[in-house]
């Protein structure tokens, strides 16, 4: 597992000798699941990226169906390699247990055919090495804090947007999940007797009038989020928010949210986009997925990683 690369002398010269993990001991694969897509990417344990694929979901799947074509896409992903499997990791776009694997059903979700599937046991089972889960947006947090803009910061919020809205909650150096694993699940705020704030959001087409470049200024769905991240900062009270997602792509929408949300602030706080707003969930489960690994041997995760 660890071989000695080359011996050093230092300046009182006794000899060292750094050690360096082999990459050939093994592999780590790291899949998001999304309402559209599935990303998987196979790297090595120098984390040199082997295979970085993406396979869109068909909408006419059943549960069984989905299962089936991600235990597939696995195969496929390692059937070519002499290296072992060492460790599995999800993220998915749904609320999970993270240590059981159980997929939270919430109302009003987007994404219920996921309901149902443990993927911890599943691909246990198929593949026989451990197995690592979370939802998408704690994976991206923690990419955020470990590889990203928010890595010298102790209290921030992520925050998600797209099919769905979540955020991932990063208090005093530890990822909050709460008593039940749902924490940060503002998408499912209710906001009116009808609508959640995902659903209001979807419903005042903020997409469209994104991918039209129309001016933002009291739009209702802006509006709408400016105040819930309003009263998030008044409750939380986060150095930073970190905006990801694939509308955090369009250039008009943080500073629309921006200019909604200053007037109802108290304290200061940075507002600052993603430097991987579509990828942040894979990078956070590539990251963990390494870890585990390496804790099978023992060994503890290299400071990059952590």
């Amino acid at each position: 597992m660890v071989e000695t690369s080359r011996k050093t002398k230092n300046k009182q010269g006794r000899a060292g000798v750094i050690y360096e993990i082999n990459a050939a001991k093994g592999l780590t694969l790291a899949i998001a699941i999304d309402v559209k897509q599935i990303q998987l990417r196979l790297t090595d344990l120098s984390l040199k990226v082997i295979r970085d694929q993406c396979f869109y979901i068909d909408p006419a799947w059943q549960q069984a169906e989905l299962a089936e074509a991600i235990l597939r896409f696995i195969r496929l992903a390692v059937q070519d390699q002499s290296s072992p499997l060492l460790a599995i990791g999800i993220s998915v776009a749904v609320p999970v247990n993270s240590q059981t694997g159980e997929i939270l059903a919430l109302p009003y979700s987007k994404f219920s055919i996921i309901h149902g599937i443990n993927f911890k046991a599943l691909l246990e089972e198929h593949f026989a090495c451990p197995v690592t889960l979370d939802n998408d947006v704690n994976w991206a947090t923690l990419a955020e804090k470990s590889l990203g803009i928010a890595k010298n910061v102790s209290d921030f919020v992520f925050i998600y947007f797209g099919e769905g809205i979540g955020a991932g909650i990063y208090l005093d150096n530890h990822l909050i999940r709460g008593s039940t694993g749902i924490s940060g699940e503002i998408g499912h705020i209710m906001v009116n007797n009808k609508e959640n704030l995902q659903d209001f959001v979807s419903n005042h087409h903020l997409q469209q009038a994104l991918e039209e470049g129309v001016d933002l200024s009291g739009h209702p769905a802006i509006s709408q989020i400016g105040t819930t991240l309003a009263t998030i900062a008044a409750v939380i009270n986060p150095k930073m928010f970190v905006l990801g997602g694939p509308m955090t792509k369009y250039p008009q929408f943080i500073p629309a949210i921006i200019k909604q949300i200053q007037p109802q602030l108290f304290n200061k706080v940075s507002f600052i986009p993603s430097n991987a707003p579509n990828y942040a969930p894979l990078n956070g489960v590539q990251a963990g997925t390494y870890e585990l690994a390496l804790s099978s041997f023992g060994l503890p995760s290299p400071p990059e990683a952590e």
